[in-house]
Order: structure tokens, then C-alpha cells, then sequence
């Protein structure tokens, strides 16, 4: 039997590193697999009503032999009539021990959320914990918390598609282990400012915790209301304004001594609305405009003061109240492209004093009231506060709380409506409106009109230019331009899938986001490798070559085609003098035909490249066909697509067949390791992120020339399969100085080494379809839209981060049975559907209905397109060029 022991917290309690939902009386199940076991709990004896659910939080450790049999545990009812709960739960797996376990739904090392739905009118007598694995002899243990049988929420009538959305998906997770990395944001899409409760008010890094620093009770406490505009935890959020409602009697500054508790459960956190009841009985709500929001707090009758706290994270910022208007700056956080904000509020009700608060930093200012209720209309802007003001008037002025937020919902549907499953599963529904939601926060607009809604005249403040002089209390020193520009997108991270979803379902919107970005080609002379907003030196290739590439093949209408291209030219032909511009190892990869070892993460730097300057070869040639391209020009392009579709073969250079793998090779062209030293599970090295695995199939864009290498497309085939049955054991951490947590996330997904938490390794699935195995392609995928995108009622949701919509947009794709394998191409690998009916209308484009017969089967028997039915698909493969064979001194092509 299963050993039972009570504890005073289990992980995730007030102290884990890895908190999640313990509380006191949590309970640890541990003993040695042999057979079915189980073991009574605590039960109250309940009829059970219509509509009702079991739900519980597990938490199964992982053991030493990665058996993962703690996962093979359920709690099930047992009922008067000697019958049980067994049924499906919310993701439709088997809800009892052993199918759960064979479900592998459950995450090791992590709290998971599960519900069944209960039969009504059966009366409970026991609540038991099974453990039930198929293998005797196994030591497990694991962690039971929060059993509860009640009525689940009812469900959204689909009416309101932003009713969906929980703004939280993603925010329980940490450096340690992501499952989305992400904050609980508000805004109007693609919007100027992003608005988030915060757990924390002195980071930009992870402000908001799901999970984990909360207080003895193990409650969350919130700190403030935040603005942001934070791209990535990673890259570090920037020009941070908090405020706070305080009801104690003094205005505490002190973020920890001002917090106040909160439970999730009285949280509304919607994409329009977020809205908090503390358990002081303070009420703060909040909703957005482009440049701003409104507030409202709502303070408990008997309350000992009514203050509204004004905060930065540090002492780099300022807050004046003149008797009629809030304004102030602030200047903070990540330094890349930053410059200083400005914000220009009006107050409800006139506060009885404004002034220091008591604790906390020196610059926090204080306003407190007399009244139960205050209502803060705030704009913010990167100019200056006469433009705050300006953009105040334009978007808060005159208008309710409530019709703000009607407008927020507005647009919010429009975002969403562009896709329409039937026959979802309301998890499911949750997850394609979460993730289209993901994807249109992303990137940020940095403009602001100065002029009016009928002739707006739009205006920015610089990223990537250097300042000029000194930022003053009301007008920025960084230069101003007309125009609109875009930012906050890491375009390694998004190429592969968000960008090609922007042109996929909002192909007009796509179009003003890509000139957004070429205008800091225009203005600086290059387009940010990672825009935060400006140019940061991190990570590998100049992805944006590519994904503008594409979305121009795929029929994007781009203002500017022609400048559009040129900037990717500039990447593909000009060794930058900055690190944080352009492609490194430029100077000797551009002759060399790929970057050597002398540069850090070289053959990552190197395939990267080939990828880009494939896309940009094919821009070429279309754009040499275009007429509104000046006739001398188009002979150049010509003679430019074929240099590039030169270059973009030269991964075979990189290919070390000694040892079947990418590897990268030394300024004297020898391999970096010999054959008997290289390890392709081991990370880092010349790899970003990863490993030699997860490189092996780098090379999308030239599918037959990858068989190639392996000898054709059933060595493909075996090389997938190998990749697919060698387990990461996460230990093998190469040049890192720890285990990364994309390690340990590539463990815990449990598909060989297909690390889908990151990047790298989000198109190999497809690559089946070029080795003659579409079957394998449709069933790991399925595996992947089943498994790994669970969790989201906790926080969870995403098998890892979830960077600027990448990992959502994989995730749209691929429930449609569609996937842009070859970016820089105009076409689509093809899956099997996820549900029987999903009508796609994109903003600007053609309406699009895929239906699938049995869609609970991922093996697609034949496609119908239009009228006409493909019983037999064969894998097309694009024809190659003839390719070098890599040699000790390997040739450039081009």
C-alpha cells in the first residue's frame, strides 16, 4: 500500500523555489508500485448535484529512474451504490490511476489541476487515492492538495470571445521552469502600454507570481498595478508606473508593507478588464485605452485612510499634483532602446492631500481621499507630458469606466473572431482564444497622435536613435520623428510561427507591423535583432529577414516592399561595426561560407543564416517581377536572388558526416570536435539554447537537400525516428554553467529529444512530411495539442516561454492542420485538423473553412480541396540545387 504521510506544506508551499498551491494540510502519498493501491481520504458524505465536478491539485515527483510512476495516481470517488467516478476529465483522458498515467497528461515536478465531471444524484461514501502503475517494483512519491467537489463556473455562451481569455495563462512558472513565462496583461492589442497586477513592485523582471513568494498563509499579495511593457522576463520589462490603493490610516510606500492579500478566485483578469477584491475589502479595477486606462478603487466602508499610492521600481522617476492634474515621469528597467515616460491623469475626486508616502522610496508620492470611491484616468507618453495629455483627451476624456471597456471588449472580439472551432471542448476553447490573445499583444506600437481622430498625425520618440541633450520633467530628449514604428519582438523566437500567423489572419494589420519595424531600418540604419524596443544584443540570426520575406510571398500588401527587402539586404551583406546589430562572424562567414568557432554559438549563427538569406533570395526574385519596382533595379535582384539561394545551401559545409550531425567548424576549417568527443545530446557549445539534436533538422527551407545528408528520405526518416526515442536526461549541460531550464522542460515533455519548449525545435514534427511519414508528423502533433498545452485555470498553460505569441501561434497552426514549414515560402506542411469545423476569417483576407470527419483520429485517410480529392498525398519536396560535398576546406558558394 501506498504510504500516506500528512505534512505542513508540500512543494509549493511559502518557501519552495518552485512554489505552487500546498497549504498546510496537504497530503503526500509515497510507497513502491505493485498492483492497484489505494487509500481512503478525508470524505464528507454528499449527494452529488448537476453540474458538479471533482477537482484536486497533484504534484507527482519525479524518481531517479524516470519511470514517472507517481503519475499513475488519481483521486476517485466511491459511491453508495458501490460504483465509481471514473469518467474523462477536462482534457477527455481516462480519469482514473492508470489512465492518467498512460495519458502522460500529467506533469512530473509540477502541481497539476484535474476535474471530472460527476454523475448527479449519486451519494459519495469514500474519496480514495489510487496509485495504479503497469510496472511492479517502482518507488514513488507525490503530493495530493485541495480536493474539493462543487459546481464548476459556468461556461462562456461564446457571445463574448475575450470571456475566454484568462490573462494569467502562463504566469505560474519561473527562470527555473517555464510554462509560459508570461504576465497578466490588459491592453488594447498590439497597444502602446501594457497595464498588470504586480506581486512585486521592485523588478522588471518576473513582477507578477502566480505561485510562489506568497505570504505565512501562502496567499498572494498584491503590491500594485502596474504599466508596462515588458517583451520577455528575459529581456526585462522597462518605464514601470505602479499604483496602489492603501487602506490603512497612514500612506505606506513600502511595497511589502503595503501588500495586501488576494485570493485567484477573486480575481477577473480578462484581455478588457482586470479587477481584484483584496482582503482588506479594497475593490481595484482597471481597463485600458491604447495609451492609457482607467481605474477605479472602491474602498471598504470603516476603512482607517483611502490613499492611491504612485510608484516606481526605483528612484528614476517623479509625481506632482497641481490641484486639477497627476503628472509625473519615470525611467527604469531595461536600457535597450529605453528613453523617459510621462503620464498625465485627472482624479475623480481632489485628493485631501498629496505628498510623500510614509516608508518606502523617496520619490513615491501619495494622494488621500475623503471618499469611498476615486476614478484615475491616466495617459501615458515617450514625448512629453503636453502629449499625454493630448493622448488623454483623445481616448479618456468624457468617457465611463464602462464604455471604455465596451470599446476594449470591441476590438478585443475583432482580434479574436478570426477563428472559430466547432465542437471544442471549452479547455480547448480557453487555449485558441488565449493563445490568439497571446498573439495580438505583440508587437507594441510606439507612436502617438498629436493631431485629431479625423486627422491623426502621428508621432514618435525614437528607440534606436541616440538621445540628444538631457530628458527634462515634461519633454523627452530622445529624438522625435513622424510616422508610426513598431516594437518588442524577438524575431528569432518568432519567425517560425507568429510573424507567418500575422500574415495568415491579419494580413492588412501585418503589413503596418513590418513597415513599423523597417522604419528603424530608416532610422538607424538596421532593424533589432530582439526589439526592447531597441537594439539588444541577443540571440542568434536576423530573423526578420525572413519573416518579412514571407509574409511579402504570402500576398502581405507591405508599404514599402522594395526598403523592406533592402533592410534584410543590409543583414545579408554588411558586417556590422555593433554587436547588437546584424549577423556576427559576418566578416570572414560572409567569404567563408559559415561562421566559425572564433564566434560563440557558431553553427547556430551559421544555419540561422541560411534560412534568412533563403527567404530574402525568394523576395528577390518576386520583387524582380513586381512593376512598381524601377526596371534597373530588377536586374540587380535578379543577380541577388542568386547569390543568396547560393549561400542558403551552404549548411551542407556545416554537416560533419563522421558523426551524421551539424557541428561547427574552426577558422582553419577542421570540425570543431572529433568524431569520438562529439556528443549531440550536450549542450550549448555552438548551439543557442540547446543541443546538436535539436539542430539536426535545421534546415527547413531545403527539405530534400537535409536527405540528402542522410541518405535520402528514409534516412530522414530514421534520423526523426532516433531523435523522437533518445531520451534527455538533463544532464548534459556542455558549456552552461548549470542545467538551463530548457533542459529540464525538454525532460519533462517526454518525446525523446524534442525540447518544444523552445524554438529550435518547433518545426521538427513536420519534417516528417518530407521523409515520406506524414502519419508520424500527424501523430506527434496531435501529442503535442493534447498534452503539453494544459494547466491553464492554475497559471500554466504553455509547455515553456511563450515569446511575443511564438508558442500560441504554434499552436493556432496546428489545431487547423496547417503549419509554414518553410518560411520564406508560400505554402503550408499539412497536419490533421483538430476539430470537425473551424471557420477562419482573417482581418483583410479570404475566408478560409476547414472541416475534418472523425477528428478525434489525427491520421488523415484523404483531403478535399475545394472539389477536388487527393486520396494519396505524396511528400513534395522543392527541388535542390546542386550542393557541395563539406570538405576539411570547405568552398564558398555564391
Amino acid at each position: 500500500m501506498p504510504v500516506i504521510i500528512q505534512t505542513g506544506g508540500g512543494p509549493g508551499g511559502p518557501t519552495s523555489p518552485r512554489a505552487g498551491f500546498s497549504s498546510v494540510d496537504a497530503t503526500r502519498y509515497a510507497g513502491t508500485s505493485g498492483g492497484r493501491q489505494e487509500i481512503d481520504l478525508p470524505t464528507a458524505e454528499r449527494v452529488i448535484q448537476p453540474g458538479d465536478r471533482l477537482r484536486y491539485k497533484i504534484y507527482p515527483e519525479l524518481d531517479a529512474a524516470l519511470t514517472y510512476t507517481a503519475t499513475y495516481a488519481a483521486v476517485e470517488l466511491i459511491f453508495a451504490d458501490g460504483t465509481r467516478s471514473i469518467g474523462l476529465d477536462q482534457y477527455g483522458n481516462p480519469a482514473d490511476a492508470a489512465g492518467q498515467g498512460a495519458a502522460k497528461i500529467l506533469y512530473a515536478n509540477q502541481w497539476n489541476d484535474v476535474q471530472v465531471e460527476l454523475p448527479k444524484g449519486q451519494t459519495i461514501a469514500r474519496t480514495v487515492l489510487v496509485v495504479d502503475a503497469p510496472e511492479p517494483g517502482h518507488e514513488f512519491a507525490g503530493w495530493i492538495d485541495d480536493v474539493e467537489i462543487g459546481p464548476a463556473p459556468p461556461a462562456p455562451d461564446g457571445t463574448d470571445l475575450a470571456a475566454y481569455v484568462d490573462t494569467r495563462r502562463g504566469t505560474n512558472a519561473s527562470h527555473d521552469f517555464s510554462r509560459g513565462n508570461t504576465l497578466p496583461i490588459t491592453a488594447w492589442p498590439n497597444g502602446f502600454n501594457f497595464l498588470t497586477p504586480v506581486t512585486n513592485a521592485s523588478t522588471h523582471r518576473w513582477p507578477y507570481e502566480y505561485h510562489r513568494a506568497n505570504n505565512a498563509d501562502n496567499r498572494p499579495e498584491l503590491q500594485g498595478l502596474t504599466f508596462s511593457h515588458q517583451p520577455s522576463p528575459w529581456m526585462g520589462d522597462r518605464d514601470q508606473l505602479t499604483i496602489m490603493p492603501v487602506a490603512a490610516a497612514d500612506p505606506l510606500g513600502d511595497p511589502a508593507e503595503r501588500a495586501a492579500a488576494f485570493s485567484h478566485d477573486d480575481e477577473i483578469a480578462r484581455p478588457d478588464l482586470y479587477a481584484v477584491t483584496l482582503a482588506n475589502g479594497v475593490r481595484a479595477e482597471l481597463t485600458p485605452t491604447d495609451h492609457g486606462a482607467i481605474f477605479r478603487f472602491t474602498f471598504p466602508a470603516g476603512a482607517p485612510g483611502r490613499h492611491l499610492v504612485f510608484d516606481t521600481i526605483d528612484e528614476n522617476g517623479e509625481f506632482t499634483y497641481d490641484g486639477t492634474a497627476l503628472t509625473g515621469w519615470v525611467e527604469n528597467g531595461s536600457e535597450t532602446g529605453r528613453t523617459r515616460m510621462y503620464c498625465y491623469g485627472i482624479l475623480s475626486a481632489a485628493p485631501t492631500n498629496f505628498g510623500p508616502t510614509v516608508g518606502g522610496r523617496a520619490n513615491a508620492r501619495a494622494a488621500t481621499f475623503d471618499v469611498p470611491e476615486v476614478t484615475l484616468r491616466i495617459a501615458t507618453s515617450f514625448i512629453g507630458v503636453d502629449q499625454a495629455r493630448h493622448n488623454l483627451s483623445l481616448e479618456l476624456e468624457g468617457r465611463t469606466f464602462e464604455e471604455i471597456q465596451a470599446a476594449a471588449n470591441a476590438v478585443w472580439n475583432e482580434r479574436l473572431q478570426v477563428m472559430r472551432p466547432e465542437g471544442a471542448k471549452l479547455p480547448q476553447l480557453r487555449t485558441v482564444y488565449g493563445n490568439l490573445y497571446r498573439l495580438n499583444l505583440y508587437p507594441n506600437s510606439h507612436f502617438e497622435n498629436s493631431g485629431t481622430v479625423e486627422a491623426p498625425r502621428y508621432r514618435y520618440a525614437s528607440p534606436v536613435l541616440p538621445v540628444e541633450g538631457t530628458a527634462t520633467a515634461r519633454e523627452t530628449n530622445a529624438v522625435v520623428k513622424s510616422g508610426k514604428m513598431y516594437v518588442n519582438s524577438g524575431f528569432w523566437d518568432t519567425y517560425r510561427t507568429a510573424w507567418p500567423a500575422y500574415a495568415f489572419f491579419y494580413p492588412d494589420l501585418s503589413g503596418e507591423l513590418i513597415d513599423g519595424f523597417v522604419q528603424q531600418y530608416r532610422d538607424g540604419g538596421w532593424i533589432a535583432r530582439w526589439s526592447s524596443p531597441g537594439y539588444a544584443d541577443c540571440m542568434t540570426g536576423t530573423s526578420s529577414d525572413v519573416s518579412f520575406a514571407d509574409a511579402y510571398l504570402k500576398g502581405v500588401p507591405l508599404p514599402d516592399a522594395l526598403a523592406t527587402y533592402d533592410a534584410g539586404l543590409r543583414n545579408a551583406t554588411v558586417a556590422p561595426e555593433a554587436t547588437e546589430v546584424g549577423r556576427k562572424g559576418a566578416e570572414t562567414g560572409f567569404f567563408a561560407g559559415y561562421v566559425s568557432t572564433d564566434t560563440e554559438e557558431s553553427v547556430s549563427w551559421s544555419l540561422e543564416a541560411y534560412l534568412n538569406d533563403f527567404g530574402l533570395a525568394e523576395q528577390a526574385a518576386r520583387l524582380a517581377e513586381d512593376p512598381a519596382v524601377p526596371a534597373a533595379r530588377r536586374a540587380e535582384l535578379l543577380e541577388e536572388a542568386e547569390y543568396l539561394r547560393r549561400r542558403s545551401l551552404n549548411y551542407v559545409l556545416l554537416f560533419d558526416e563522421a558523426v551524421g550531425f551539424f557541428q561547427g567548424r574552426r577558422p582553419d576549417g577542421t570540425f570543431a570536435k572529433p568524431a569520438a568527443d562529439f556528443d549531440p545530446e550536450e549542450w550549448g557549445g555552438d548551439f543557442t539554447e540547446t543541443d546538436g539534436w535539436n539542430f539536426a533538422f535545421h534546415v527547413a527551407h531545403d527539405p530534400r537537400g537535409l536527405a540528402n545528408l542522410y541518405g535520402g528520405a528514409a534516412g530522414l526518416e530514421a534520423k526523426l525516428d532516433a531523435f523522437f526515442a533518445t531520451p534527455e536526461l538533463a544532464v548534459k549541460k556542455g558549456t552552461y554553467s548549470i542545467v538551463i531550464h530548457e533542459m529540464v522542460e525538454a525532460q519533462a515533455v517526454r518525446m525523446g529529444q524534442f525540447g518544444f519548449s523552445n524554438q529550435p525545435a518547433h518545426h521538427i514534427a513536420w519534417m516528417y512530411n518530407y521523409a515520406g511519414a506524414p502519419a508520424k508528423t500527424q501523430a506527434i502533433v496531435r501529442e503535442v495539442l493534447d498534452r503539453l498545452y494544459v494547466g491553464e485555470e492554475i497559471g500554466q498553460g504553455y509547455p515553456g516561454d511563450e515569446d511575443n505569441g511564438e508558442m500560441s501561434a504554434w499552436y493556432l497552426f496546428a489545431a487547423l492542420g496547417l503549419y509554414p514549414l518553410r518560411v520564406g515560402a508560400p505554402e503550408y506542411a499539412i497536419g490533421s485538423p483538430l476539430f470537425r469545423r473551424t471557420v477562419v476569417n482573417p482581418l483583410g483576407g479570404t475566408p478560409l473553412t476547414i472541416t475534418a470527419d472523425n477528428p478525434e483520429h489525427p491520421y488523415v485517410q484523404a483531403i478535399t480541396l475545394n472539389t477536388q480529392t487527393y486520396q494519396r498525398l505524396q511528400s513534395r519536396m522543392p527541388p535542390s540545387p546542386p550542393q557541395p560535398r563539406p570538405t576539411t576546406q570547405p568552398r564558398a558558394m555564391g
